[in-house]
């Protein structure tokens, strides 16, 4: 099963254009023929390609590669929700299964998507990045209550010993300040990266070190999760669409307004 080390191993990697494929796709506890899971990884997909915009398109190369992880994922972990990256221009093809079954008794095989969404960190999804979308790995490494965490972090003073809300946690990750980084499991918040001094922003123009034109980054939250464990940061990813951005700091980080 995976670890904290593989985790951050994917999230160090990068790739210049956004063709990282993350698939997390359910195997039903008795064998599938490989042509349903196929057809459920090829509708998650064509979801992504569709968010990414832009005409994107998983490659050829990618496409036979996921066949063939599929068919191992298939045969080696029913019953398991499965994590697969594939990336031929940074030489990414990788698949891990995550802790624990899946919940609840499924039917098997499967006709088509599974029956309803699956709670917490086991919902089916498909990204196309810059980098591995590892949230969904770091939520299923979690051991201890997800909400707790968040509430310790808003009841802690803002501005001096917290970060509440993205902007906030994007200066606190910039300045390397983030002890412990909250974030939801799941949305893609778009941005940008300074392309003189890297630091993240939702607003091409707010960075002062000019110069050089921002780069578009497809997730700042996924880059800032990324930068928080290279920094060594604690992270905690919180099942729910409202859940807000939360970070504990080593040190005050200042906003701008």
């Amino acid at each position: 099963m995976i670890t904290r080390a593989e985790v951050e191993k994917l999230g160090a990697m990068h790739a210049v254009e956004p063709t990282m494929l993350s698939l997390y796709l359910a195997v039903p506890p008795h064998p599938a023929p490989l042509s349903l899971l196929t057809a459920r990884a090829d509708e998650l997909i064509a979801a992504a390609e569709a968010a990414a915009g832009a005409g994107r398109q998983v490659g050829k190369q990618d496409r036979n590669a996921l066949r063939e992880m599929l068919a191992l994922c298939g045969r080696d972990w029913p019953g398991h929700m499965v994590a697969i990256f594939a990336c031929a221009d940074a030489g990414l093809l990788e698949a891990l299964p995550l802790p624990g079954p899946l919940p609840g008794p499924l039917p098997g095989p499967l006709p088509g998507p599974l029956p309803g969404p699956l709670p917490g960190p086991l919902r089916e999804r498909a990204v196309l990045g810059i980098r591995p979308h590892i949230r969904p790995l770091l939520a299923a490494l979690q051991q201890c209550p997800e909400q707790r965490a968040l509430g310790e972090v808003l009841a802690a003073a803002p501005g001096a010993s917290a970060a509440i809300g993205l902007a906030a946690c994007l200066a606190a990750v910039n300045a390397c300040a983030v002890q412990t980084l909250i974030v939801p499991e799941d949305g893609l918040v778009p941005g940008y990266e300074c392309g003189r001094c890297g630091a993240l922003s939702t607003d091409a123009d707010s960075c002062p070190d000019w110069g050089t034109a921002a780069l578009p980054v497809p997730d700042v939250i996924e880059e800032m999760v990324t930068r928080a464990l290279e920094d060594g940061a604690e992270i905690w990813v919180i099942h729910g669409a409202h859940s807000p951005v939360a970070a504990r700091l080593h040190f005050p980080v200042a906003t701008a307004a």
